[in-house]
């Protein structure tokens, strides 16, 4: 497993623990599901580079069957995990 693969797995459980003493674990276990559905594009964010080079609109793109690499896809990951990390920790809300 790639090290920024342990590193998100890391702060998963971090953030896990501190939410659970936080909140209680009842409260927690939502925010922790939903944390884990951010996690998982950064575990699998090969698969989803490979699969990302199929489709209808790439066959007409100039640069069609050229090397779709999947970095931009974990760093784009990271980011969002990051920002949802910190939606938990900071306990932050949307409305």
């Amino acid at each position: 497993m790639e090290t920024h693969k342990l590193v998100a797995i890391a702060i998963f459980i971090c953030v896990a623990l501190y939410t659970s003493i936080r909140d209680g674990i009842d409260d927690a276990l939502a925010a922790n599901i939903i944390l884990f559905i951010f996690l998982l594009p950064i575990l699998f964010y090969r698969i989803i580079a490979f699969f990302s080079g199929f489709g209808f609109p790439e066959y007409f793109a100039k640069d069609f069957k050229s090397d779709n690499h999947p970095g931009p896809y974990a760093f784009f990951f990271w980011i969002i995990y990051l920002i949802a990390c910190l939606f938990i920790v900071l306990d932050w809300h949307l409305y």
